[in-house]
């Protein structure tokens, strides 16, 4: 498994903190894990939220708590304490680890050193069960606080991790940098699958788009680096092809799709800067990663999520059967060992078990075309992705007109997100835009708030949103 080091020379750097210039062999990351097994251990599967950022003492936690076969819900450090609470209290964590506050009601302070914190619930009695095979949660919503999480096991995080360290060719040499937050399945899926490699793992809490990041970058010599679309839109404006960066090998995008001429401004660059560019595509349910584009095939099918994943396989469906036609569109149905069990909503979910037999119906419209290469055309549910977070247009509207009482419409596509609202809540704006920056942890430049007399309703008095993308076009 990823999480144990038994074929992995010892002295080998497992993780660089670029903040202090710490080199943690994997010697370390194994001491340090089984101290927090100690720590964790107990007469029953317990349930922990692991308060995440970039850091050995994160990354050697998160170890911890998989070696211990308790199970663990990941949250950004930074989330807001409304979304914490609201967790908190839905699934009612035995522990809290690396805690980024001072107390919380029902808990106790246990122990704390240099590396992590551990807080401890008062009252366990009658909670429920926690499935065995239970091991990662993870949200599915750009807001990590969505009490709607997926319930992922230990098979699905090593088969995943297998598979992406086979076709991105990692190896001990490797030495990506953390680019994502940890809490999210792309970022997580990196380190996942380097660790499994015996690679070095350099930690950041840098942004990609900050220059800063960039000079950690040369520093350490980095080989990759993982981004979603708004980062490689971002290093287009700083003219990616300029940049000097010699230890470069690999860079990887996921987390919705890039356009066209972004995908040829990086295909063009990576030719000449001799770096292989991998376009992905996946979802949390997948543990992340469900198809890849091969880099040498990267020119010839621009456009295209590629191929499915070692492991895996996709179908096309259309009226409840295969689709065999060539370029005939139909639902991206997924099957692999890297399909979760299903989704939580509650603490009493956690005990069910796997609900969806290693399929995973994504909710995606697709083709394939004659080389068996797959292209996404459409969606089936109501949702985009920004920064590589998966945001419920549905959801998003609900919140705010529960917050403001406005009728407001969510539309938008991968790279902006529209709200369209009625002329009365221009007075609103400001209140608006920051409620959902801070809430989803986006940058206001892509939430563009629109304001007309009237929101247009469909005959059954349902939103039209038709109506309303032609308006905002």
């Amino acid at each position: 498994m990823f999480y144990n080091f038994d074929i992995i020379q010892p002295e080998k750097i497992a993780v660089i903190e670029s903040e202090s210039d710490i080199h943690y062999p994997y010697s370390e990351l194994d001491d340090y894990s089984n101290f927090m097994v100690e720590l964790l251990s107990g007469n029953k599967k317990r349930l922990s939220f692991l308060f995440c950022n970039n850091t050995f003492g994160t990354i050697a936690s998160y170890i911890g708590i998989l070696r211990s076969g308790n199970a663990v819900l990941l949250l950004d450090k930074n989330i807001t304490p409304e979304l914490r609470e609201n967790l908190i209290n839905i699934y009612k964590p035995e522990l809290l680890i690396n805690f980024p506050y001072e107390e919380q009601n029902g808990y106790r302070w246990v122990c704390g050193d240099k590396f992590t914190n551990l807080v401890e619930r008062l009252n366990v009695e009658d909670l429920p069960h926690i499935n065995p095979e239970l091991a990662v949660l993870l949200s599915t919503s750009g807001t990590t606080g969505s009490p709607k999480l997926v319930r992922l096991t230990y098979k699905n995080l090593q088969s995943n991790a297998l598979s992406i360290m086979q076709y991105l060719s990692i190896t001990e040499y490797d030495k990506p940098i953390t680019s994502l937050p940890m809490s999210y399945s792309y970022g997580l899926s990196v380190i996942n699958s380097h660790l499994l490699a015996g690679a070095t793992i350099i930690a950041t809490n840098k942004s990609l788009v900050n220059r800063e990041f960039w000079t950690i970058f040369n520093k350490y010599e980095c080989s990759s680096f993982a981004g979603v679309p708004y980062h490689y839109q971002m290093l287009m404006r700083l003219r990616f092809e300029k940049m000097e960066l010699p230890s470069l090998r690999k860079m990887t995008q996921a987390g919705g799709r890039l356009s066209e001429e972004f995908i040829r401004y990086f295909y063009d660059a990576s030719l000449k800067k001799q770096i292989k560019f991998f376009v992905m595509y996946g979802q949390t349910e997948a543990t992340a990663r469900i198809s890849y584009l091969p880099w040498e095939r990267l020119c010839e099918k621009i456009g295209s999520i590629g191929i499915p994943i070692p492991g895996g396989k996709i179908v096309l469906m259309g009226d409840g059967a295969p689709i065999r036609t060539v370029g005939i569109e139909g639902e991206l149905v997924y099957y692999g060992d890297n399909v979760m069990l299903g989704y939580a909503t509650s603490r009493e979910d956690l005990a069910k078990g796997d609900e969806l037999g290693g399929m995973l119906q994504t909710g995606d419209i697709a083709r394939r075309d004659a080389d068996g290469y797959y292209y996404i055309t459409g969606r089936m549910k109501r949702f985009i992705k920004l920064f590589g977070l998966r945001l419920n247009l549905d959801e998003i509207e609900k919140m705010l007109e529960n917050r403001f009482s406005l009728p407001v419409a969510a539309i938008g596509t991968d790279d902006r997100l529209i709200l369209v609202a009625g002329e009365v809540s221009r007075q609103h704006q400001k209140e608006i835009l920051h409620s959902i920056t801070e809430t989803y942890k986006i940058h206001h430049s892509v939430v563009e708030i629109v304001f007309i007399s009237k929101i247009p309703v469909t005959q059954s008095g349902k939103k039209d949103y038709a109506e309303l993308n032609e308006l905002v076009k």
